[in-house]
């Protein structure tokens, strides 16, 4: 079946558990009885600082072990208590608790308002210096490093690493060093997520030395775990099995962090299978990990186990078995779009192995179908972030200039009154005054103006190229997914076909059957390929914009193609724009206007570059020359970059569109 994969899943826990908190010792491996101290509660003989330190154990460890409920109860007790006698460090670690708790049910707006109030706490006792400064900064550091944490999840990478890296100075000022190591594990984290595994390494690296010169154990675990999956994208593989063996010991020393424990087996599951073709160790490790999931009853975990399970079986060819491991995963847990595209993936294999083309096509096409959702669910949102980013921009700008017109009216209507008050000596004087002045405001009136329209212009062009930028990003991620990923998995299919046609004994109207799937196979992989690269064609980034436009109009019927001056390279943005306006007029001149001759001239100069596309087909309206949507976006992309586009139509004649930009250094 060729080398299977799984993904690396080990970093998928750490944010939920290096958590920043921070308790009255540097012992990780503290732990208080919980059900202890709730019982101490029901006996109603504590008060004052004794209770309200009970509350905030309580909340410290609820929060910790993700009982969110119950943090929220205890928190709130404690608050009520802490503002009382008025100790404000506790209070500003328990609201600090309160926005985890609410970040962790993704009410991210109530999260964001605790921390806030957190905050305002944290600025009392530095203006009333109520507390050592070592340790306001923990708590200050601590909500830092939790606002970090919801950014993070909400994809708003640049805002998380600020706010990391504020709490990590701030700890690092006061040598706090086992808070050090959790900022430095979830920067890695960070950094990792997107898809910056040299960055992530460094970090890891640092918190590992913190981590084994104070005896930080648990600690070094998830460090070690996220290292593995590091190393593992890294292809240093010796090095990921090396360290994930090491957390798996310290987690089992210290009989704790059984989730973590599963996440290890899996990932040791997975380097021996896919890199060293060993499916015995690899089944070891994956039924470890199903048999503790099972005994959590966590779904979540039965599910990777059983995938991984499946992918074992399917390296094996023992088809049946991969089938049932698969499908059992998405009974257990299937609110993961990349879970179930992965699992869908693997019981179409196991189809084809065990010769059932209807059902292999059958979990072929819901593939294709969530692995679209996903796509498009992943565009969206980018999308819908740069729309609020520019609404919010503009509302901004609007106010500021509402705020200058008045107060430039206030000016003008205090002058005139002072003016009005002296003029009763010199009516004449005032009556000339007047008009001066008058004339004077009407031209700052229209200089204001003026200076509106080019700010609103400038602006518009920006939300314009961050649009295109993102619409680019997005067609050159998603073609690559689809030729890399979708691609070579339709190519195995189709070899996989070909070998149980020639070794499989079947009669004449299975053969029609299974020749028909195969024409129909090798149509969607051609038209996988067309659509990879419409999206985003490999020979534009690779080779440039000549060697691209000259692939893409050579297999246009009518066309003549000529480009004059220089080969070099211009700015990759500029070539995508120059790009995508010739691919819009040639096939409008194609699909709209009948076009049967069409001549493409591309002109570059050391500063310019101008192009030219004349048709000769049934031409249009110049009254409607700005009308159609595709017009329309070619004048947006020119004006993105400050081109100039020059557009001659005539009915029954023909059309001819000039665009020119200039190339600076």
């Amino acid at each position: 079946m060729g080398k299977i994969t799984i993904p690396f899943i080990g970093f998928l826990f750490m944010l939920a558990f290096e958590k920043n908190l921070w308790a009255k010792t540097a012992d990780e491996n503290l732990t208080i009885n919980i059900d202890s101290l709730e019982n101490v509660l029901l006996t109603n003989q504590l008060s004052g600082e004794a209770l309200l330190a009970v509350y905030w154990d309580l909340s410290n460890n609820y929060v910790y072990a993700d009982n969110h409920e119950k943090t929220m109860y205890y928190s709130r007790k404690g608050i009520a208590l802490a503002e009382e006698t008025n100790n404000l460090c506790i209070a500003a670690d328990l609201y600090n608790n309160l926005g985890i708790s609410y970040d962790f049910i993704s009410q991210s707006d109530s999260a964001m308002l605790y921390y806030e109030k957190a905050l305002e706490l944290v600025t009392q006792m530095e203006k009333e210096k109520t507390e050592k400064p070592d340790r306001i900064a923990k708590v200050k550091a601590s909500v830092y490093g939790s606002i970090a944490n919801l950014y993070c999840v909400q994809g708003k990478t640049d805002e998380a690493l600020a706010y990391y890296f504020m709490a990590l100075k701030l700890l690092e000022q006061h040598g706090i060093t086992y808070e050090i190591a959790v900022i430095l594990g979830n920067i890695s984290v960070t950094y990792f997520n997107i898809d910056n595994y040299e960055q992530s390494e460094i970090y890891l690296l640092k918190k590992e030395k913190i981590c084994r010169e104070n005896g930080y154990e648990i600690s070094l675990a998830h460090t070690l775990t996220n290292l593995g999956a590091t190393y593992d994208r890294l292809q240093k593989k010796d090095k990921a099995i090396a360290v994930t063996e090491e957390a798996l010991s310290i987690y089992q020393k210290h009989n704790s962090h059984t989730i973590h424990q599963i996440t290890c087996y899996i990932n040791l599951s997975s380097i021996h299978l896919e890199d060293f073709g060993d499916d015995v160790k690899a089944m070891e490790y994956a039924e470890l990990a199903l048999k503790t999931a099972k005994d959590l009853d966590i779904p979540r975990q039965i599910c990777y186990s059983l995938m991984q399970q499946s992918y074992i079986y399917l390296f094996q060819k023992n088809y049946v078995a991969a089938e049932k491991s698969a499908l059992e995963a998405l009974q257990t847990d299937s609110t993961s779009l990349s879970i179930n595209q992965l699992l869908y993936e693997s019981i179409a294999k196991a189809y084809i192995g065990m010769g059932n083309t209807d059902k292999a096509n059958t979990y072929f096409d819901r593939f294709k179908q969530s692995q679209t959702t996903y796509a498009n669910e992943n565009f969206q949102e980018k999308l819908s972030e740069m729309e609020v980013k520019y609404e919010t921009e503009k509302k901004e700008l609007r106010i500021s200039i509402l705020e200058d017109e008045k107060r430039l009216m206030m000016w003008l209507t205090i002058t005139g009154g002072s003016v009005l008050l002296l003029g009763l000596t010199a009516l004449l004087l005032l009556w000339k005054w007047t008009v001066q002045k008058k004339r004077l405001a009407e031209k700052l009136k229209q200089l204001a103006e003026q200076q509106i329209i080019q700010l609103e212009q400038e602006k518009q062009l920006i939300a314009t190229q961050a649009v295109l930028d993102g619409e680019t990003t997005e067609r050159t991620r998603i073609a690559r997914d689809l030729h890399d990923g979708l691609g070579g998995m339709l190519s195995v299919v189709r070899l996989n076909l070909d070998e149980m046609k020639e070794s499989a004994t079947v009669g004449q109207n299975e053969i029609i059957r299974f020749n028909r799937a195969i024409g129909l196979l090798d149509d969607s992989i051609e038209e996988m390929r067309r659509v990879a690269h419409h999206l985003m064609p490999d020979a534009l980034s690779r080779f440039g914009l000549k060697t691209a436009l000259t692939d893409f109009l050579n297999v246009v019927p009518h066309v003549e193609f000529n480009y004059f001056g220089e080969d070099g390279r211009i700015d990759n943005k500029l070539e995508v724009v120059v790009y995508r306006i010739i691919h819009e007029l040639v096939t409008n001149a194609l699909k709209h206007a009948a076009a049967s001759q069409i001549l493409v001239q591309v002109i570059r100069e050391t500063d310019r570059i101008a192009l030219t596309v004349e048709d000769n087909g049934r031409g249009f309206d110049p009254e409607l020359i700005d009308s159609g949507a595709g017009l329309q976006n070619i004048r947006t992309r020119v004006a993105s970059f400050g081109g100039t586009i020059d557009m001659r139509t005539q009915k029954g004649i023909g059309t001819e569109v000039n665009v020119e930009f200039l190339i600076h250094n």
